[in-house]
């Protein structure tokens, strides 16, 4: 007599190995969105530049984005005539000097002279921090509790 089927569903089981539930990944976190690619932009500083100037004003997001459009035509044209300079002079290296006759010849008049009084005072103090953080480092290695 043939065997019950709970009986023959029991020997056919049997026979086979008990599978494995998939090992479970640690719990992870919801994937995040790709960052987006900084792109060489000045609208941060606007901002700041418009707070030193005048304190209750804002900036529009489209007078932002024209600002900075603006900003970097300006910027390009500076970088394009210097590059102009020194090819002229015959050097693969821009110098200061050509980046302040750059400066002046596409801002007309008291702009230029503003521009680059302005540029000259920051190269100034950017120098001065420089040097002082040398200092600074230089002091350190004076001391010999250090060593």
């Amino acid at each position: 007599m043939p065997a019950p089927a709970s009986e023959a569903s029991e020997g056919l089981l049997g026979t086979q190995k008990p599978t494995e539930a998939p090992p479970k990944a640690p719990d992870q976190k919801t994937p995040r969105r790709p960052r987006r690619r900084c792109s060489d932009t000045f609208t941060t500083y606007f901002p700041r530049v418009l707070k030193n100037v005048h304190q209750g004003p804002s900036l529009s997001r489209e007078a932002v984005s024209v600002m900075d459009s603006f900003v970097e035509d300006i910027f390009q044209r500076i970088a394009e005539e210097a590059s102009r300079l020194a090819l002229s002079n015959q050097r693969a290296t821009m110098t200061s000097r050509d980046i302040q006759t750059a400066v002046r010849l596409p801002l007309p008049g008291e702009m230029g002279k503003h521009a680059l009084s302005e540029a000259t005072k920051a190269v100034l103090r950017s120098s001065l921090c420089l040097i002082r953080q040398q200092i600074k480092c230089r002091s350190s290695y004076k001391n010999p509790s250090v060593f």
